[in-house]
């Protein structure tokens, strides 16, 4: 990823660590998302490109309940949109993310408690 790409990239994981540590401190989700979310976005930059790509690919195919081809088809569409466009989409696919984390934790939390 060259230097054009990385700054969007970087204000949209600042974006999405700020919205999972506001969901924490909320009792939304468990504690231990965000340092979680922190490692793999480090992994993600430490490591080679399609490592970080094949791992991408399956968060999404996880969140969207698809297969890896499908997401794999998804994000190649995302990559081609104008930068607004890609942040936007991105920004979407997370909040859906985070829905869930929150879904998740509320049904652990009420089969502990019920």
């Amino acid at each position: 990823m060259d230097g054009e790409e990385w700054e969007p990239m970087e204000a949209f994981e600042t974006w999405l660590l700020r919205r999972v540590a506001q969901a924490v401190e909320a009792g939304e989700v468990r504690a231990h998302l965000l340092a979680e979310l922190q490692t793999e976005f480090g992994a993600a930059k430490e490591g080679p490109q399609e490592a970080a790509r094949a791992v991408a690919i399956r968060q999404v195919a996880q969140i969207a309940d698809i297969d890896e081809a499908k997401a794999t088809e998804i994000l190649a569409s995302i990559e081609v949109q104008p930068a607004v466009t890609r942040e936007l989409l991105l920004r979407r696919i997370a909040e859906a993310w985070l829905e869930a984390q929150r879904t998740a934790y509320r049904r652990q939390r009420n089969s502990q408690h019920g």
